[in-house]
């Protein structure tokens, strides 16, 4: 899902999903589909944030990371968002923060049973 203009406009700016701002991404193996919205929309520049998200099919043994980077300056965050599996299955990653304009790559792995995939999809800050 890398490169297109509707995935890195989508999280962004909110297009693409059922609900306002949700985007929906597949694993590189196409076992997981991630559901995510931004908490605010759209994600602020050196700002915090939140995502809150479900990974489908769900699983009690389920366990997720959150990270995000800008390949073109080869850095990531300052941060480690926590991530919290709520009551209802889904998944709050807090503590994001893009602390600059640009294209970040925002990466969710997830791991089951010994083995990991990831659902990546690109956000662009003004």
């Amino acid at each position: 899902m890398r490169g297109a203009c509707a995935a890195v406009l989508a999280l962004a700016a909110g297009c693409g999903g059922s609900e306002a701002g949700e985007r929906r991404i597949a694993s590189n193996l196409g076992t997981y589909t991630v559901s995510l919205r931004s908490i605010p929309h759209p994600i602020p520049a050196n700002e915090p944030f939140e995502l809150v998200f479900r990974v489908a099919p769900d699983a009690p043994d389920l366990a997720v990371e959150v990270d995000a980077r800008m390949p073109q300056h080869f850095h990531g965050m300052n941060r480690v968002p926590r991530v919290s599996r709520r009551p209802d299955g889904s998944f709050r990653a807090e503590g994001m923060l893009l602390h600059m304009s640009g294209r970040w790559e925002l990466t969710i792995d997830i791991s089951q049973g010994g083995r990991t995939e990831r659902a990546q999809t690109d956000v662009e800050l003004p």
